[in-house]
């Protein structure tokens, strides 16, 4: 079952560490085995993502699975609007 939009937050991500469309395609594949998350839009230009996810997610997870994969990550943004 899809999440509505009401049910989805988006949480912005920097990653370091990528160099070409390689990189992006690993680190969106990390991003999307997080069980929750809706989507992964990665950016190697912007050095960035944006994740659509769950409520239920936390971006500890995200960043989690971005660095097991071999790159840096921090939260830019977490989707609540603080």
């Amino acid at each position: 079952m899809t999440a509505t939009n009401q049910q989805l937050r988006y949480i912005d991500l920097g990653v370091g560490r990528m160099t070409c469309d390689d990189c992006v395609r690993t680190v969106t594949d990390a991003l999307e085995s997080v069980p929750g998350v809706q989507a992964a839009e990665v950016s190697l230009e912007r050095r960035s993502a944006r994740v659509a996810v769950d409520r239920s997610i936390e971006p500890e997870q995200l960043t989690s699975a971005v660095r097991a994969s071999g790159y840096n990550a921090f939260v830019r943004s977490d989707g609540t609007g603080a």
